[in-house]
């Protein structure tokens, strides 16, 4: 008997969203609806209370009573402008999202099919590193992990100063100026706390890159947060 090669009606579900995904623009003057056979899909814009920048809601509503394991599947948003900012958020178990900071303009989505490695950081557990000599009150906490392909290794420091700093390297010659978009997520409200989109430059040693970024002290990021990031081409585009 020949071996059913179709998706299963969840796995099915799934590939529709990121096809019709794929499909959709949205702007801070326009939102989109897509359906398909399994799902439908609406990218909601409102205007932040600034004026300034817009907050945008995505729901994917699956039809009938197909159980679909939405939860932690990666959505890129990316601008149209080359110029723009690249954000990436991720669906919760109900198949929502909300990206609460967006500048004015057009972007287009990607859903990936897959959840990503869950790394929580700025927990109260870390890698505790002492400076020698000093007092170990004055002690600094980091974070490590790598991409799913070990390429890229990251790593986020609560500095003795009380500064936090996230930080991106590589030995991978096809990653040389790649952009990496990272976003720290509250595991209880799936909301992003904070995104920005770093590019791997030279650093002093031969054949190796790094990208880093100072954002903000502890106390304002006090976490637990679970870190979701994806690496781009640079023009911004999928690997």
């Amino acid at each position: 008997m020949p071996k059913n090669t179709e998706p299963s009606g969840g796995q099915a579900a799934i590939e529709e969203a990121a096809q019709l995904l794929r499909q959709m623009r949205f702007s801070h003057r326009k939102g989109a609806y897509a359906e398909g056979r399994y799902v439908a899909i609406s990218v909601d814009p409102r205007w932040n209370a600034d004026e300034h920048t817009f907050r945008v809601q995505f729901s994917c509503l699956a039809f009938g009573h197909c159980r679909i394991d939405w939860e932690r599947l990666p959505i890129h948003i990316a601008p149209d402008d080359s110029s723009g900012v690249h954000v990436l958020t991720r669906l919760n178990r109900r198949g929502q999202a909300l990206v609460p900071n967006l500048s004015p303009g057009e972007y287009r989505l990607t859903l990936r099919l897959r959840p990503t490695r869950i790394a929580t950081v700025l927990s109260v557990e870390s890698d505790r590193l002492a400076a020698q000599g000093e007092d170990e009150r004055e002690e600094r906490q980091v974070w490590r992990g790598e991409s799913e392909d070990g390429a890229v290794l990251w790593s986020i420091e609560a500095g003795e100063e009380g500064d936090v700093q996230v930080a991106f390297e590589t030995s991978a010659e096809r990653l040389a100026g790649a952009v990496i978009v990272f976003s720290l997520i509250d595991p209880a409200s799936q909301q992003i706390r904070y995104s920005r989109q770093l590019t791997l430059e030279p650093t002093r040693l031969p054949g190796k890159w790094e990208a880093w970024y100072s954002i903000g002290s502890r106390t304002e990021f006090q976490g637990p947060y679970e870190l979701e990031f994806e690496i781009l081409e640079p023009d911004g585009s999928p690997l």
